[in-house]
């Protein structure tokens, strides 16, 4: 069937109209789904990283342990997925009285004091199985039926089998959705005891059930109003091709006919008669087009500020990630941005990074100046270091990496003049232990050792790592003994 010009423009009209509304809502719809779930995961991992700072790995380790040979002892091992089971129940009161340990109890409150006072709706202890590629609960903050008890465990899925192979890892955020819990993002972060091995890791999960109800009542709302306004612009689009195109057309086809069938021989002057205007036909179109153009503008005005909340959002998200990594005590970053560092000049040595070095510094007698003077005072004696530490490795970055223990990753600078920079901090520690003007805890002394990369026998950053904690320990002997002669 042939169509008229008139009504191939009015369909071609609706069909891009509908597309157009269309993309926009499948477009919006997309980018508003990825967007939120970034943020989400980028919340989790800060969190998790956040909690496992805050948690003491050396009072952690003792009741990990327990739990951990629990879950390996047990003879026929049934995961949390198997709740319904009538033996699970049996299964898990095997491990009840851990439930009654001290350490238990005391780890839990403290995991849910941070539960409260952060917006995470869980958060636990995790041990990791590398070889069953499970995730068995230590702690859970949770109290009453809620509460996963020790020795629990869940069967990590396949995303997750290489991230539990490296314990520096954890579990980097991801979303699932579970008939149990709905959507909701999880992720676990290591927990380091002092020798810096993973003993555990702090978990935290997000709920998104609330806020994808609302994005989906939201994106429905829209979608309405989209397609609403869709329709009126069709209306209108169909009324102006009516009055501006289709009606001139037909004038233009009956004067035509009508200067066809004339027979007279005078001057005719049909077309000269008609009220036509071409560019008022052609703005009429435009004027349409840029309503519907006004109103997609607010429509992406509208998600120019959903952007702008969710960068809002990240800028938070970014913060806390830098508090993650500060140190609280000394405000120098901590170790989990040492490990990061560490990371990431073992990828260079991969690709040809020759020119770096570590140096060690231990604080000398902290637990004497604690015992005796207060830890307020060790605290400001770690604190002196610090500061002195940063003012002679001026170039390289520096790290708390323990109680009394510092890192240096020389570079640059600092790398081509470790010795003399090695020779002043020596002097600064000497003029320091001599001036009588200080108090006792502020006279502070440290021992200082150092390693540079060698390319033939080291393969690892860790390589000069070892050599220069060995450095400083040799260091630490030799001021005892010299302070014993004294």
């Amino acid at each position: 069937m042939k169509l008229s010009l008139g009504k191939k423009i009015m369909l071609l009209i609706i069909a891009m109209a509908v597309l157009l509304s269309g993309a926009c809502i499948v477009v919006s719809a997309l980018v508003n789904q990825d967007t939120m779930d970034d943020e989400y995961k980028i919340t989790a991992d800060c969190m998790a990283a956040t909690v496992a700072i805050f948690m003491d790995g050396d009072e952690i380790q003792p009741f990990t342990e327990k739990v951990m040979a629990a879950y390996h002892a047990a003879d026929h091992k049934m995961s949390n997925e198997e709740w319904e089971d009538p033996a699970f129940a049996a299964y898990i009161g095997q491990f009840a009285y851990l439930m009654e340990d001290e350490d238990y109890l005391a780890i839990r409150q403290r995991i849910r004091t941070i539960q409260d006072v952060s917006e995470a709706d869980c958060v636990y202890l995790l041990g990791l199985d590398p070889v069953d590629n499970t995730a068995i609960y230590i702690v859970d903050a949770a109290y009453g039926d809620e509460n996963v008890p020790p020795v629990s465990f869940d069967n990590l899925d396949e995303f997750n089998y290489e991230n539990v192979q490296d314990p520096e890892k954890g579990l980097p955020a991801f979303v699932s959705d579970t008939p149990e819990y709905g959507w909701q993002v999880s992720a676990a972060a290591p927990i380091h005891n002092s020798k810096g091995e993973v003993v555990c890791y702090a978990a935290v999960d997000f709920s998104m059930n609330e806020v994808r109800q609302v994005a989906t009542r939201t994106q429905m709302v829209l979608t309405g109003l989209q397609l609403l306004l869709t329709a009126v612009i069709c209306v209108l689009a169909i009324f102006l091709v009516r009055k501006h195109i289709v009606k001139p057309i037909n004038m233009l086809t009956e004067a035509a006919g009508r200067y066809v069938s004339s027979k007279t021989t005078e001057k005719r002057h049909v077309f000269d008669s008609l009220e036509i205007k071409t560019g008022d036909e052609i703005e009429a179109l435009l004027h349409s087009m840029v309503h519907m153009e006004a109103d997609i503008d607010k429509y992406i005005d509208y998600l120019t500020r959903t952007q702008e909340q969710l960068i809002s959002v990240r800028q938070k998200a970014d913060d806390m990630h830098e508090l993650a990594h500060m140190d609280a005590l000394t405000g120098i970053r901590n170790k989990l941005a040492y490990d990061k560092e560490i990371e990431r000049i073992d990828s260079e040595i991969q690709e040809g990074l020759t020119t770096f070095g570590i140096a060690m510094i231990d604080l000398n007698d902290l637990k004497a100046i604690n015992d005796s003077y207060g830890h307020e005072c060790g605290n400001g004696s770690i604190r002196s270091l610090s500061r002195l530490i940063c003012d002679v490795f001026v170039h390289s970055p520096v790290f708390r990496i323990g109680g009394d223990e510092f890192a240096v990753i020389l570079k640059n600078h600092d790398y081509q003049h470790i010795e003399e920079l090695e020779a002043e901090f020596n002097r600064r520690m000497e003029q320091n232990s001599a001036d009588e003007t200080l108090q006792p805890w502020e006279r502070i002394s440290a021992a200082f050792g150092y390693a540079l990369f060698d390319a033939e026998d080291d393969l690892y950053s860790d390589d000069v790592f070892k050599r220069a904690d060995r450095n400083m320990y040799e260091r630490k002997t030799a001021m005892k003994a010299e302070h014993q002669q004294a």
